[in-house]
């Protein structure tokens, strides 16, 4: 892999970082002998602006394909389109592959040429799946599924298969959330020695424990705080809600969920189940493939249909998700 950047001033420091976060030093203008694979290159500010005018990989311009990149200030705000260093602690970052090819053909599956230059942010979301090594106790398929990592990906936020969207300014008490969902949630599942969906335990308002059709009863009334965050996610209509288990050392193992041939189904394609867990996230992790470890930090609205993916708890404590499906207001999901 051999990379030139062309700017005002000498590029004076520069490094790659894999994917797998090693740090890797090199020479612009020189092969470095590196595996194939997805890196990050970061050009550091070192007092002085500078405009990054161009970037030659393996001996080829990537032209405007180089607004893939952006600029973090030292205050930590990116910037896109950003490709000038101007300020103390800032850093331009871009992620090339180590083979011309492969990362001309993911910036033109992913991307409309005439959005370079623009703030990719507007209409895309950005992922990086990135391989994690995880605990060798889960079954091989599931630390095999985290092993690997498929490195950027842009989703088109207005498409069907975008993997996740971030739910902001939920201001609710988690634990009375949590109470009202016990109450609300009380046929059970569970499976204990990992069967077909691993181990796990589901609270769920619907009689089969499937996200799907009849509507559920629901007194807002009865749960109030439920209701609220009803209003607040846009849901019009309740159609099942879960409350997920997973106990430490449980899984949910690699598998797409089911639901073409459910009579809710219009309920559950594209990005329309809303997820939030509910306890501590720490060493818990929801992988998708392709897209890569999920915000569960958050909450979100999930693509479980579309999208292959594994769940596992490494704490020693329950993690807690709640999943609710159901009507939501028209264009409802625009605004996230």
């Amino acid at each position: 892999m051999k990379i030139d950047v062309i700017s005002t001033i000498p590029i004076e420091k520069y490094y790659l970082k894999s994917l797998s976060g090693k740090l890797i030093n090199f020479q612009l203008g020189v092969t470095t002998d590196i595996p194939p694979d997805w890196y990050q290159l970061n050009i550091e500010y070192t007092g002085q602006k500078n405009d990054i005018k161009e970037i030659i990989l393996d001996d080829v311009n990537i032209d405007e394909q180089i607004y893939t990149g952006y600029y973090v200030d030292g205050k930590g705000k990116v910037h896109q389109p950003g490709g000038a260093l101007w300020d103390e602690g800032g850093c331009f970052k871009i992620w090339l592959h180590s083979k011309i090819g492969v990362f001309v053909e993911r910036i033109m599956r992913c991307l409309e040429s005439g959005e370079y230059g623009s703030d990719l942010s507007k209409k895309y979301l950005f992922t990086v799946d990135k391989p994690m090594e995880i605990s060798k106790s889960f079954p091989k398929e599931i630390q095999s599924f985290f092993s690997f990592g498929e490195g950027p990906y842009w989703w088109d936020k207005s498409k069907p298969d975008v993997p996740y969207r971030i739910v902001p300014g939920l201001d609710f008490d988690k634990q009375i959330v949590l109470d009202e969902a016990k109450k609300l949630c009380v046929i059970g599942e569970e499976s204990e020695d990992g069967g077909e969906y691993g181990k796990f335990r589901i609270e769920s308002t619907n009689a089969k424990c499937n996200l799907d059709l009849p509507y559920a009863d629901f007194d807002p009334e009865k749960f109030p705080v439920l209701a609220k965050l009803f209003e607040a996610i846009g849901l019009e209509k309740l159609m099942t809600m879960h409350l997920s288990t997973l106990e430490p050392g449980g899984n949910f193992t690699v598998h797409r969920d089911r639901g073409y041939f459910r009579d809710g189904y219009k309920y559950l394609t594209g990005c329309k189940i809303f997820y939030w867990n509910l306890t501590d996230p720490k060493d818990n992790y929801f992988k998708f493939g392709r897209c890569g470890l999920l915000p569960t930090d958050k909450p979100l609205f999930v693509n479980t249909l579309a999208h292959v993916h594994s769940s596992i708890n490494q704490s020693n404590s329950d993690r807690k998700v709640i999943m609710i499906t159901g009507k939501y207001r028209e264009n409802n999901f625009d605004r996230f």
